[in-house]
């Protein structure tokens, strides 16, 4: 009995690797592929809303089985449908960015934009947690030189919850830094840590890809709900849809 378990468990823990293995091998795609779809450039019409995305992986759909699945392709059909405009998204973004990243990289393409955005959202800080060369300070130094920059009004997401005991103990406190400096510039904060927390390891899980760190179509869903929450309760859509209007 004991060697038949002993066989099970090992069986078990070979088909748990090769699926984290198949996971990370879509992930791998999904980085290329997306990165390429964002790459195109699009022309922003007079009359079109300019939403514009600046983050990490999650902003660029990575996870989620196709790119228009992931949150920010799915938060500009849902202002779409609520303004009754062309959306046309530039995504700034980039896989495995960091706060340090935006503030070199991203920050300024974002200033030298020939067209304004509209809209504006921003997820950094789970790579400070995870990457090594990254600690709270510097994080908080980064995430502040980014808000100081953002147009006012932008919806910024606090720092994803991880279930590892030292990663979760450590994605709380980067929230805790990220969270006031969000209010002090004028930006609407956007729980993605408390949200995720609430769930549980067992749920929070399920909503992941195969890698068990990037957020799969239910995970990017529930991203782009709470962005959309923000977005609502702002009264930006509101505005937004005055201005269509004429």
């Amino acid at each position: 009995m004991r060697r038949w378990a002993a066989t099970l468990g090992v069986a078990g823990l070979v088909a748990l690797g090769v699926n984290y293995v198949r996971g990370r091998l879509t992930i791998e795609r999904h980085v290329a592929d997306y990165a390429d779809h964002w790459r195109r450039r699009v022309d922003v019409p007079e009359d079109a809303i300019h939403y514009v995305a600046l983050g990490d992986s999650a902003a660029q759909g990575v996870g989620a089985s196709t790119v228009e699945a992931g949150y920010v392709a799915l938060l500009a059909g849902r202002i779409a449908e609520a303004t009754g405009c062309r959306v046309v998204v530039t995504n700034l973004s980039a896989s495995s960015a960091t706060t340090r990243d935006v503030v070199r990289e991203q920050l300024p393409r974002l200033v030298e934009l020939e067209r304004a955005p509209d809209i504006v959202t921003l997820d950094a800080g789970g790579n400070d947690v995870v990457l090594p060369g990254n600690n709270l300070e510097s994080f908080e130094k980064h995430f502040a030189d980014i808000v100081a920059v953002l147009p006012r009004g932008s919806f910024v997401a606090d720092v994803p919850w991880f279930t590892l005991p030292g990663l979760a103990r450590r994605s709380e406190k980067f929230t805790q830094a990220a969270a006031p400096l969000i209010g002090v510039y004028g930006h609407h904060q956007v729980p993605v840590h408390a949200a995720a927390r609430a769930l549980g390891p067992l749920r929070y899980h399920q909503a992941t890809a195969g890698d068990w760190f990037h957020p799969n179509d239910a995970g990017h869903r529930a991203w782009a709900d709470l962005f959309w929450e923000a977005m609502e309760d702002s009264g930006r859509m509101g505005f937004l849809r005055s201005q269509s209007l004429g």
